[in-house]
């Protein structure tokens, strides 16, 4: 597993959080036919810049607040949680789009034809 930076290591001791995500860019293949392409995913380890800590959480440079005590929380503290984390996020998506396959398969088969049923 190969992990990408986009915007460089993290500062020295710098107070960051992180949040690591799959991508995929667009490209050109030929542009007078409008034929466009898709990289293969890769996996993107990002970082913000913490401003101040609260006890319950965290401000960004961005100006964005991250509650760190939730359940559910966009960034990590560190990235091997955020690497455990996406893998939590990716292994639920499979699970709910799972159970939407098969409930589409399922009413799916109800327009195809059935046999009569013949009681003697």
């Amino acid at each position: 597993m190969k992990l990408h930076y986009p915007r460089g290591p993290a500062p020295e001791g710098e107070d960051v959080l992180w949040r690591c995500e799959a991508k995929r860019y667009s490209y050109v293949v030929d542009a007078d036919r409008e034929e466009y392409g898709v990289t293969a995913p890769r996996l993107e380890m990002w970082w913000w810049e913490v401003e101040r800590r609260t006890p319950k959480g965290a401000w960004l440079r961005t100006g964005e607040f991250q509650l760190l005590t939730a359940f559910k929380k966009k960034y990590s503290e560190t990235e091997a949680d955020a690497l455990r984390d996406f893998k939590a996020r990716k292994n639920k998506q499979i699970q709910i789009l799972s159970r939407q396959l098969c409930r589409a398969e399922e009413e799916l088969a109800l327009t195809k034809p059935r046999e009569l049923l013949m009681f003697a």
